[in-house]
């Protein structure tokens, strides 16, 4: 044998062993985080809060909530938080993570995404799969919404949506107008938010002139972030328990993910309730539940 025919089934060799294993998870080590270690990309939405909201803030969703006591607001529709942990998170049976939230009276639901790292570059540049939660059915997939800056400081933020209907953000308190809910880091005069849409949450039982907003009790039962009203809320944890195993593809698809590396929380419920103002969730960080089942030896 030559010496580069030799040196030539080597590399196919080596390369044949780079494909077989990119995918396969790797084993998390005594020196990894159980909670988010990094943030790649933070966009708030027009809300009420804008204001008030840094960039900067996206660091509030890593580490450990219990000792950081700092929040992300992902303000109305779209808003959202890419982050990921320095581990692949194993599918394991029940649940794999939970989402921290702030402990409000009321669910504020958003939708929770995974992604995988199998091209090994670390980045979330990959697909994105949606966690399947209780109302998948009744909600508006393949949408969005367009908003559009306040023509002026006494003026409202008016948007499109993918359905062709038009509107405008109304302040029910607080302001006269929405101008200031428009995020000072939005450069642009208008921004696009694609995501799924989740079907209302407030319903007004006031009577009257009174208004009296609330989320029916059962209307989200699992599978959302800031959702205190589900099954898989943990009251002490404030947290919201996720499964990997309720992925579904862009096209409503179950996958099988072995485990994920990328975690996307997004503000899904397009709806101004009142004085309460847009639906918008609060997030403060996610940590990896790790499988209470033996596992097998190597």
């Amino acid at each position: 044998m030559t010496p580069d025919l030799l040196i030539h089934k080597l590399f196919i060799f080596l390369l044949i062993v780079a494909l077989f294993s990119c995918d396969e998870p790797e084993v998390p080590t005594e020196d990894n985080s159980a909670f988010i270690t990094t943030v790649f990309r933070y966009v708030y939405a027009p809300g009420q809060h804008a204001a008030n909201v840094l960039p900067a803030d996206s660091a509030n969703f890593t580490g450990n909530p219990s000792e950081t006591n700092s929040t992300v607001f992902l303000g109305g529709f779209g808003g959202y938080i890419e982050a990921g942990f320095d581990h692949n998170v194993i599918n394991h049976d029940g649940p794999d993570f939970e989402v921290f939230a702030m402990k409000s009276s009321a669910p504020e639901p958003a939708v929770v995404y995974v992604m995988q790292d199998t091209n090994g570059d670390g980045k979330p540049n990959e697909i994105w799969y949606q966690l399947k939660g209780s109302q998948y059915e009744n909600s508006k997939h393949a949408y969005w919404v367009r908003y559009y800056k306040a023509k002026s400081g006494d003026s409202n933020i008016s948007w499109l949506d993918s359905e062709g209907v038009r509107g405008e953000l109304k302040s029910g308190y607080g302001a006269t107008n929405t101008s200031g809910w428009w995020w000072p880091a939005t450069i642009t005069d208008s921004i696009t938010f694609y995501g799924t849409r989740l079907p209302d949450s407030y319903e007004n039982t006031g009577a009257g002139e009174a208004q009296f907003w609330a989320v029916p009790a059962g209307k989200f039962e699992w599978g959302y972030a800031e959702n205190n009203s589900g099954t898989d809320y943990d009251k002490e944890n404030g947290s919201n328990k996720l499964d990997i195993s309720n992925a579904v593809d862009p096209q409503g698809n179950s996958v099988s993910l072995s485990h994920i590396r990328f975690i996307k929380i997004q503000s899904a419920v397009f709806q101004q309730a009142g004085w309460l103002n847009e639906v918008s969730p609060e997030v403060t960080g996610a940590k990896e539940i790790k499988s209470t089942s033996p596992q097998p030896s190597p």
